[in-house]
């Protein structure tokens, strides 16, 4: 069955990078207001807004066959709109239990298991950035600022972080940054895979604060350190030689962009869930 993409038509910035690899991987897109449940197909929607329960809902009381495959790809944190790891999974069950969806996917291993959810990879591809040598920022960090970051921030000098900015100014501050920080942005020690996607198409060795569950990166791809030693650690890295740290960056964008490159992802986890209906 042919994979789709469903867009809502409120556009969320957050989400162009998650766009940018899906155009990139070729996949066929869709608004949610053109989803028709009766057409043979794989349907996969991030995020998930008020558009999608109505929709869906009508074209079920409606009495359609229903031949689609419904996927909602959740890549929001559970401190957002849900406020907790037990409201996040009970808020997807619900969808699920209603058939508002056949599949949930998550793309941190510790949060599939801690709420049940199915567990995919958010790769990365290599069109999605461009490495380069020519530096100027000690990091940059693509983030909202919230206290819990800027805090972190304010530790060093504001004219060596690269500032939060969307395309094309991006490509520019992302090029000539040396390493990409992460900071969560609540006490919860989960991924954020696009951000952690378009650091590694860029080939930037990644600082984050710590991870329950690193995979698919790893020790060999990325370093990681608790919050209060986070300042520590980053001011450490910034002081050694860079040239292990610049490989370190080139080898997760190598994992990324092949071995866990977005289309393949995409097109495994499908592949996996066709073999269970057989």
């Amino acid at each position: 069955m042919e994979i789709f993409f469903v867009r809502t038509r409120w556009v969320y910035d957050s989400y162009r990078d998650f766009w940018s690899l899906v155009e990139l991987s070729g996949f066929p897109t869709l608004y949610t207001d053109e989803l028709d449940i009766e057409k043979e197909g794989i349907y996969i929607v991030a995020p998930l807004n008020g558009e999608w329960e109505p929709h869906i809902k009508d074209q079920m009381e409606s009495k359609k066959r229903r031949r689609a495959h419904l996927i909602h790809w959740n890549l929001e944190r559970p401190s957002g709109s849900s406020g907790s790891v037990h409201y996040y999974a009970d808020r997807q069950w619900q969808l699920l239990a209603g058939r508002y969806f056949d599949e949930c996917w998550v793309s941190d291993s510790q949060l599939g298991d801690e709420t049940g959810l199915r567990f995919v990879v958010l790769g990365s591809d290599e069109g999605l950035g461009e490495p380069s040598d020519d530096k100027h920022y000690d990091f940059c960090h693509m983030s909202a600022i919230v206290p819990r970051r800027s805090g972190i921030y304010a530790r060093f000098p504001v004219d060596k972080i690269g500032p939060n900015s969307w395309p094309p100014e991006r490509d520019d501050v992302l090029k000539k940054s040396k390493f990409a920080l992460n900071v969560h942005q609540d006490i919860y020690s989960y991924q954020e895979p696009l951000r952690f996607a378009l650091f590694s198409a860029y080939g930037l060795p990644i600082i984050s604060e710590s991870l329950v569950n690193m995979h698919p990166y790893s020790d060999e791809f990325m370093v990681t350190s608790t919050y209060p030693n986070l300042v520590g650690k980053v001011r450490q890295i910034l002081s050694e030689d860079y040239s292990r740290y610049r490989d370190m960056g080139l080898r997760a964008r190598e994992r990324m962009t092949t071995t866990f490159r977005f289309k393949t992802m995409v097109e495994q986890a499908i592949k996996e869930s066709v073999d269970r209906w057989r």
